[in-house]
């Protein structure tokens, strides 16, 4: 079933994204090998309806806020316009909610680095050499939260996500 939605989610990014940018009708159904699938589109919305639940993507211009994302936003970041969205499903194993969405400044990594590392602690992951750093956050059943920060040569690379809700087993 986990397997089922993860295949319902990729398949729905594609379709979207095409629904989003006016390629798509307001309704459309689409067969898969796990059924059929009811694409919808109202607005920037697109909501896809399966006989193991449904599954709606936002995409918007504004990024998601710090509590949709998990974690705090870098101050003066600047958001990466498309990057970011929301998602919120439902399957037989209950309801779950994503956020996320790319942030970029001009500050060094090491300003970065000492911000996120004042504010989650310690980094999970991290390699001075390449300049990346990772941070691993409310890793439970309900939810978890991963931050990035990525040396770009001048600019620094902020990812922040986040999964919430009975994600199954």
């Amino acid at each position: 079933m986990k397997k089922a939605i993860v295949i319902l989610m990729l398949l729905g990014l594609v379709i979207g994204l095409l629904a989003v940018t006016g390629c798509g009708d307001d309704e459309t159904t689409v067969k898969t090998p796990y059924g059929d699938v009811t694409v919808e589109e109202d607005g920037g919305e697109v909501t896809y309806e399966t006989d193991d639940g449904d599954v709606t993507y936002e995409v918007t211009d504004e990024p998601p806020s710090e509590a949709e994302l998990g974690a705090p936003i870098y101050p003066d970041a600047e958001y990466v316009p498309g990057s970011g969205g929301t998602v919120t499903g439902s399957s037989e194993e209950g309801e779950f909610a994503t956020a996320g969405a790319e942030f970029i400044t001009s500050d060094s990594f090491e300003d970065v680095l000492d911000f996120y590392t004042d504010e989650l602690g310690e980094p999970l992951y991290m390699d001075a050499a390449t300049g990346e750093a990772s941070w691993m956050l409310d890793m439970d059943e309900e939810s978890f939260t991963v931050v990035t920060i990525t040396d770009e040569g001048g600019e620094v690379s902020i990812s922040i996500g986040r999964m919430s809700g009975d994600m199954g087993e």
